[in-house]
């Protein structure tokens, strides 16, 4: 059984924090010990999940996102949370080669499951990527570069 853990981190609300997020979500990972397949995985999402919040979350300069990383028994969760209340929703269709709009659909591809709640003040937007990563599914995505 794998120990517990936990890692909050905040970051304001701009593109080059998304790199920020990025990076230190796979320093966190790596000093838990978390396998690369798995590690690759984490990252994309929690790329992916801090991108939208900074891109269309529309979280306004001066405002913050935040990123909470959670070791659990079976999974790594990606917890970000952001000041608008709009719950995300899926591009329509299954083209993971499009230019843009594919994000949640490949987020979907890569976890065991994910989905976003309401807050108090905006929302959380979770996702759930076994500790047992398939490597075939890591073929669906390349960690952005940003």
């Amino acid at each position: 059984m794998a120990e517990s853990k936990t890692d909050r981190s905040r970051y304001p609300s701009h593109p080059a924090q998304v790199r920020s997020a990025r990076h230190h979500a796979e320093q966190v990972l790596r000093e838990w010990g978390v396998g690369d397949s798995t590690t690759d995985a984490v990252v994309y999402v929690a790329c992916e999940l801090t991108s939208n919040a900074v891109r269309h979350a529309r979280t306004t300069q001066g405002r913050e996102f935040g990123m909470t990383l959670r070791l659990l028994e079976s999974i790594v969760r990606v917890e970000v949370r952001d000041p608008d209340p709009t719950l995300p929703a899926p591009a329509d269709g299954e083209d993971l080669e499009a230019d843009s709009g594919r994000g949640l659909l490949i987020v979907d591809r890569l976890t065991s499951s994910w989905g976003s709640a309401p807050d108090v003040l905006g929302k959380t937007i979770w996702a759930d990527i076994p500790l047992e990563f398939a490597d075939a599914r890591a073929d669906h995505a390349a960690l952005c570069a940003e």
